[in-house]
């Protein structure tokens, strides 16, 4: 696993990434560091740019293991590839086992899955309270003063 003292730092990943003369070859090695450093995000902003198929369905498979939903629709979209309704059932599955409700809960309703949904919502208030704001307003006035309560 690459250490983070070894990956680019902002400017230089900057400089790879946009740079007219940063080889495909180059391209593909950065995000293979990044990848094995476990920053997925930083590897395929690296990979979308080159030819490195096999590297991100390898996140795309790790993704779809941990129930890492985000992860899993931006590998996804790198390939060009919509997600499945048995993907987004699958992702479901793992983001449960991984304890990681609101994950499961955004691939069951992308699933069409809308009781298993509504369960994980009502197991988990906090998911309803993400949906539907609050009514009252506590917000500060204009001299930084706390609003009517």
């Amino acid at each position: 696993m690459a250490k983070n003292q070894d990956l680019p730092g902002f400017y230089e990943k900057r400089k790879i990434l946009f740079s007219e003369r940063t080889s495909p070859e180059k391209m593909r090695r950065t995000g293979q560091m990044f990848m094995e450093a476990g920053r997925y995000d930083d590897a395929l902003e690296f990979f979308q740019r080159c030819e490195a198929e096999d590297l991100v369905r390898r996140i795309a498979a790790e993704a779809m293991e941990d129930g890492n939903t985000p992860l899993y629709m931006r590998a996804k979209k790198v390939l060009g590839e919509q997600v499945s309704e048995s993907e987004w059932t699958g992702l479901a599955a793992a983001a449960e086992r991984a304890a990681t409700p609101t994950m499961a809960h955004l691939a069951h309703r992308q699933a069409g899955h809308e009781e298993e949904a509504a369960r994980l919502r009502a197991a988990a208030p906090r998911l309803e309270e993400e949906e539907e704001p609050d009514a009252e307003d506590h917000s500060e006035d204009a001299q930084g003063q706390p609003g009517p309560d």
